[in-house]
This record gives structure tokens, C-alpha cells and sequence, in this order.
């Protein structure tokens, strides 16, 4: 009874009849909401970072949740090897005209032990400068609907174990840069959303 929301983060493969059933069942109980890992809309990507699943997979997983009426939130992430900055916006612009109730933007983390370390000491991954990610973010916001709840808008990484982008540690510039980015361009979200 002390239970007011219950967040649940999963994979889009992973919503069969009977997970769909209870997720439902549980929504009518208690404020849910389901959170999705998309990370990207093109599969080229996908399939190097090893998501596993289409981006059509997720679309059926995504549209059962909203069958259900379930809150769903989809994360994605900035600065995927091989994205440039249109591909970035193109993942925002197909989410915003699915309408998710939120969306968690990250930026990608190069991670000490990680696969990504060795790419990257290797010269095979070159993370996002501070000033590519605001604007990319920028971009981004005005492609997707105002009603969408923008619940994260960069990540932490464990700083003990962090490699790069080390400028991603100082997250209120990183925040504020977005601000005054959007304020120079007078950009707001939604500014350039099309259903």
C-alpha cells in the first residue's frame, strides 16, 4: 500500500502476451511506467552496439505498451560510433512523431574495462566535443513534441571510471550551454515538430 509509481526498464523484445498482460494489470494498481532502450532508430548502428534487436522490433514493443496504455519513456544516446549529427536528429524526429510520453537523452560514455575503451585508445572512436552535444541536443528538443516530458537531458558517467568525455563531468555547463544555446536561436521544443 506504501507503493505510489513503479518504473520499469526493459527491453522492447522482451514484451510477450503475458508480460503485456501483467504490465496492464499492474497499471490499473499503481502509476506505471515503462521505460525503453532505443538508443537509435537506424539498425546499422544498432548492430554495432550490439542492441540486438530492429529498430521494427522496438516499434512493436513500443506500440503494445501504448495499446495498454501504459506510460512509456525511450532512452537514446548522443554520439553512437559511426552517427553523425543528422542521423542524431533523425532518431529524434522518427520518436517525436511516435509520441512517447518521455524521453531520456544520454550522451555515449567511453568506460574504463568497456569494448568502447580499446576502440576508442585504438583511434577508432572519437567521443562528441561539448559544443557538437549542445547543439545535437538543441536540435533535437525542437524535433520533438512539446507534451513529451524530456526527463533526462545528459548522463553521468561514473567519474572513477569514466575515460571521455571528460568535459560530460560538469554537468550545470553542460545544462546551462543548452539554455543559452536555445536562447541565442530562440529555439524551444517542439519548435520544428511535424506529426
Amino acid at each position: 500500500p506504501e507503493v505510489v509509481a513503479v518504473s520499469i526498464a526493459t527491453r522492447a523484445d522482451c514484451l510477450n502476451d503475458d508480460v503485456l498482460y501483467y504490465l496492464s494489470e499492474l497499471s490499473s494498481r499503481t502509476s506505471l511506467t515503462v521505460e525503453l532502450g532505443l538508443q537509435t532508430v537506424h539498425d546499422i548502428t544498432a548492430v554495432k552496439i550490439n542492441r540486438g534487436h530492429t529498430f521494427s522490433e522496438f516499434c512493436e514493443g513500443y506500440n503494445s505498451l501504448k495499446t495498454y496504455g501504459i506510460r512509456t519513456v525511450v532512452h537514446i544516446i548522443d554520439g553512437l560510433p559511426g552517427e553523425g549529427s543528422d542521423m542524431m536528429l533523425k532518431t529524434a524526429e522518427v520518436l517525436g512523431k511516435m509520441q512517447p510520453d518521455g524521453i531520456k537523452i544520454h550522451l555515449l560514455h567511453v568506460i574504463r574495462g568497456t569494448a568502447l575503451e580499446h576502440i576508442y585508445d585504438m583511434g577508432g572512436y572519437i567521443p562528441l566535443e561539448k559544443e557538437e552535444y549542445v547543439d545535437i541536443v538543441v536540435g533535437q528538443l525542437e524535433l520533438l513534441p512539446q507534451e513529451t516530458v524530456i526527463e533526462r537531458i545528459t548522463g553521468d558517467g561514473d567519474k572513477r571510471k569514466l575515460i571521455a568525455p571528460l568535459w560530460s563531468t560538469d554537468k550545470i555547463s553542460v545544462l546551462g550551454a543548452i539554455d543559452k544555446l536555445q536562447a541565442q536561436r530562440e529555439s524551444y521544443q517542439g519548435k520544428r515538430f511535424i506529426l
